[in-house]
């Protein structure tokens, strides 16, 4: 007997063996899925699809189960913010016993948009309104292209001119490794600023202006490895380089802006940020959760009179349909420093970014330790909705979905250990405060938000305030 007859015997011995094993494995009425089809990735790489979903070919589990993987995988692919539409749909292999065919048809993004930049020069909308001079406007373009190579890469750059500028460039890598876990995004940009923020005085801003120089200038740099753990796990490392200039001006009117009155600051900044993603759409979540844990160091001595401030940061949201059209959304962040000594231009506490109690979009708080509050009960108006707009053939632009809700909301925060600047005052430092009211939400393609509300802060004062990210 020839060697290759030996082999054949053994493997035809350990196919029989195995196979009783096997029919043992398959519980009856165990869908086994025995084909993934993909339809309407004309750009991206069926391995980004692949690397989403949580079934792959030979799988066998219970329907219920199965069903649960896929609303999972399909919220991992919309996630991607490459696809407008993916839907799945499962059907009976004929040649398999409870054999399942799964194909998943998607409507990919336009994905290179050279974006019209017009800002205004302050912190949010009402803010500008409020300042008076309506040409404090900075306009310019923002190139994105994303999904480039179909690989997910995405490359951005910035520029601005106008009131404020900017020159900016990053590349984002999101797979780097043949297992598609390590990504790597750097970036770097020069800035300056004809008004900058120097001091906050009764619980508002102050701004300083020149019309013919640059107060504020500003370069950076970084370097942002990322690691993903599954498909709802990221662990990302930063570290930055910053060296920022403000005019002689600007450091006589805020001695506490730094240490020793010199308006130059040259440090690097070493950040780590653990996301826990389990929502179900990240730009207007109805269902799941989020956590993000974030530990911050300025300054790591590596140049002279860097700052030295660290704090930490957690982040937690809640999502949950309630009945029928009701849906509810909660959020609690907490920010916390050890630092007796923070310069003012890194005091950027509650009235920055998404940590504000809603109606106060006037006032900010120099808070380096806060507790903030949200909480939204949310009306399906419209339910979402796939609408087609009859002379757009491209399916990119023409097939849309829309949605609109109706909020009540009720936010609160707590601020302690806030140095109020010698003489000026502040009716909110160190207090609670709250913000309530009723909104709008107007939701539509291409991640985009429309969000309007009405109501009244803790001082009893009224308020109405436009935004275009979700309330939470």
């Amino acid at each position: 007997m020839t060697s290759n007859h030996l082999r054949m015997r053994r493997l035809l011995l350990a196919i029989l063996m195995l196979a009783p094993l096997a029919v043992l494995s398959q519980q009856d009425g165990d869908i086994v899925l025995t084909r993934i089809g993909l339809a309407g990735n004309n750009v991206t790489e069926p391995s980004v699809i692949y690397r989403e979903l949580l079934v792959k070919v030979g799988d066998t589990v219970s329907e219920p189960r199965f069903n649960e993987l896929l609303k999972e995988s399909r919220e991992n692919m919309i996630n991607m913010s490459v696809f407008n539409f993916v839907d799945f749909t499962v059907e009976d292999d004929s040649l398999v016993k409870n054999g399942k065919i799964l194909t998943i048809n998607m409507v990919e993004r336009w994905y290179v948009w050279p974006i019209p930049y017009l800002r205004y020069a302050d912190r949010n909308l009402m803010s500008w309104f409020k300042g008076g001079d309506i040409a404090r406007m900075s306009y310019g373009f923002d190139l994105e292209w994303k999904n480039l190579w179909g690989l997910l890469h995405k490359l951005d750059m910035t520029v601005i001119a106008g009131y404020n500028q900017k020159l900016a460039l990053t590349y984002d890598v999101p797979y780097i490794t043949d297992r598609q876990r390590l990504g790597m995004e750097l970036g770097c940009g020069y800035k300056r600023d004809r008004e900058v923020i120097y001091k906050t005085a009764d619980d508002k801003a102050q701004y300083y202006k020149s019309e013919s120089s640059y107060p504020h200038e500003a370069f950076f740099a970084y370097l942002k490895p990322y690691y993903r753990f599954g498909c709802r796990n990221r662990l990302f490392l930063a570290v930055q380089y910053d060296d920022r200039v403000f005019c002689d001006t600007v450091v006589s009117l805020n001695p506490t802006l730094g240490h020793d009155g010199d308006g130059r600051f040259r440090y690097f900044t070493l950040s780590a940020v653990f996301k826990n993603d389990f929502r179900d759409d990240h730009n207007y979540p109805l269902d799941g959760h989020y956590l993000e844990l974030e530990l911050t160091k300025v300054g790591l001595g590596v140049v002279s009179s860097e700052p030295d401030v660290l704090y930490g940061k957690v982040t937690a949201d809640w999502y949950t349909p309630i009945r029928g059209r009701f849906y509810w959304a909660s959020n609690v962040t907490a920010r916390l420093s050890k630092d007796s000594f923070v310069p003012y231009f890194l005091r950027t506490g509650l009235g920055y970014g998404n940590d504000y109690v809603r109606m106060w979009d006037l006032y900010v708080v120099d808070a380096t330790n806060f507790a903030l509050f949200k909480n939204n009960l949310k009306f399906a108006i419209l339910n979402p909705v796939t609408k087609y707009i009859p002379f757009i053939k491209n399916e990119r632009f023409g097939k849309i979905h829309l949605a609109l809700y109706a909020n009540l909301f009720f936010d609160f925060a707590y601020t302690w250990d806030v140095d109020v600047m010698a003489g000026t005052t502040s009716r909110i430092a160190n207090e609670w405060t709250f913000g309530t009211g009723v909104g709008i939400d107007f939701v539509t393609y291409y991640d985009k938000v429309l969000r309007l509300e009405l109501g009244f802060n803790g001082l009893g004062e009224s308020c109405f305030s436009v935004h275009f990210v979700a309330p939470i």
